[in-house]
């Protein structure tokens, strides 16, 4: 008998005393990691990153799954249906939570409604750069540059509805000035076309423009941060230059579908604002352009409501029409 009794405790243990199994700690089982980009871009290299430190600490593999297409949609959706159990992780940037809802006529997810945000975990600031040849070192000779050139400057930008294309925008519309647009089919061939002399301008990341000011082969006129950048400390911001409030980053940050319980959403939170105070991981970050960040939930979320509100209005101005 009194076996028998030690195996019905054992048993009523196993699945707790109300007939319902007890949940194993979170995490139990490997965690992945869903990104709207191809390997080697920003939201990639973080995730990279990151991903290994949790699975230090936590004991628990990382998974990176890429799901690059529809400037974000199919990885947005994929984050949005996913089980709200902490395990599938979404890695997403300003285009897909803050820009799309404005050129997309119909998305398969709502940035606000269908994900709780984690923490926003880098700002990508931007440079401003001219190529050599308009002769001007600084953002008010790029105004003046532009408003003496009869037809315009152009610029270059990753594409219609891209941050680097409403970024820009965005700087046209605080100096009062008009630039021609010039879309690429991505970063690359933008920059490109900045190095070639194709267009005379464009705002592009610290990552990719970085190595050809340092060449002298084009010249850095401002940064897009609120703050100087890390990385280019001697670059003036915008705002410095006469433009006070201009901020214009592409920053990427971590969400989870919006039934998620709130322990899981904040021992994430807790995990990734410690992986982002690890001095080996800061310098990695800041070495390629990046600001780490690593703020609250809440504060996540205000941001990619102003961004929502912020791009908005300038894609309307801009006569950006949704498709």
């Amino acid at each position: 008998m009194h076996a028998i009794f030690r195996g019905a405790v054992l048993a009523a243990l196993a699945v707790g005393f109300w007939g319902i199994p007890q949940a194993q700690p979170y995490p139990a089982r490997p965690l992945r990691f869903v990104l709207p980009f191809p390997p080697g871009g920003g939201s990639d290299f973080l995730s990279r990153i990151i991903g290994p430190k949790i699975t230090e600490n936590w004991g628990q593999p990382v998974i990176v799954d890429n799901r690059p297409g529809g400037s974000g949609v199919i990885a947005m959706e994929i984050g949005a249906r996913a089980s709200p159990d902490g395990y599938t992780i979404l890695l997403a940037d300003v285009g897909a939570l803050g820009i799309n809802p404005h050129i997309f006529r119909k998305l398969p997810y709502d940035p606000v409604r269908d994900f709780q945000p984690i923490t926003k975990i880098a700002d990508f600031p931007l440079i401003c750069a001219a190529h050599p040849s308009l002769r001007v070192a600084s953002l008010k000779e790029f105004v003046a540059a532009v408003r003496a050139t009869p037809g315009g400057i152009h610029y270059a930008s990753a594409g219609n509805g891209s941050m680097l294309h409403l970024a820009t925008e965005l700087l046209a519309k605080r100096a009062g000035i008009e630039l021609k647009h010039v879309p690429y089919k991505g970063g690359s061939p933008a920059a490109n076309a900045l190095l070639s002399n194709q267009v005379g301008f464009a705002c592009m990341t610290t990552a990719a423009l970085k190595p050809f000011v340092d060449s002298g082969r084009i010249r850095a006129l401002a940064v897009s941060s609120a703050q100087r950048a890390r990385a280019m400390p001697e670059l003036p911001t915008v705002a410095e230059q006469g433009y006070p409030g201009y901020e214009a980053t592409q920053w990427v940050g971590m969400l989870v579908p919006r039934a998620t319980p709130r322990a899981i959403v904040d021992r994430l939170h807790a995990e990734v604002a410690r992986v982002l105070e690890l001095p080996d991981v800061r310098e990695r970050l800041v070495s390629t352009g990046a600001e780490p960040i690593g703020n609250t939930p809440e504060a996540f979320a205000a941001q990619i409501r102003a961004s929502g509100a912020l791009y908005g209005k300038l894609a309307a101005e801009i006569g950006l029409t949704p498709h």
